[in-house]
């Protein structure tokens, strides 16, 4: 007998060009780029140099809702769980919460 595999639906993408702040765990430096693209799972964003596996953390400030998270900033940390040849990179999300500012 074959294995059964379970279907997961993949969340509902939102192309979003706006700036991204991003760092890999232990950095404290944040460098910017762009989302290229976003859900509530996960984003994908570049370019960077970041590879596969590296824990990351991401602020993104989203002008519209994302599935059930309401516009404004957040910050979320993640993995990325793969790399373009352009150099752009997705990350999973793993935790996010709204990001107060001051």
């Amino acid at each position: 007998m074959g294995s059964m595999h379970q279907f997961v639906p993949r969340a509902d993408r939102l192309r979003l060009q706006t700036p991204l702040s991003y760092r890999a765990q232990g950095d404290e430096d944040w460098l910017l780029s762009r989302v290229v693209n976003i859900s509530e799972s996960g984003v994908l964003f570049g370019p960077t140099g970041l590879g596969p596996g590296t824990v990351v953390e991401v602020i993104i400030s989203s002008p519209v809702p994302v599935g059930s998270r309401a516009a404004g900033p957040y910050v979320c940390a993640g993995r990325v769980v793969r790399t373009t040849e352009m150099g752009t990179v997705a990350a999973r999300f793993e935790a996010c919460r709204v990001l107060l500012e001051a």
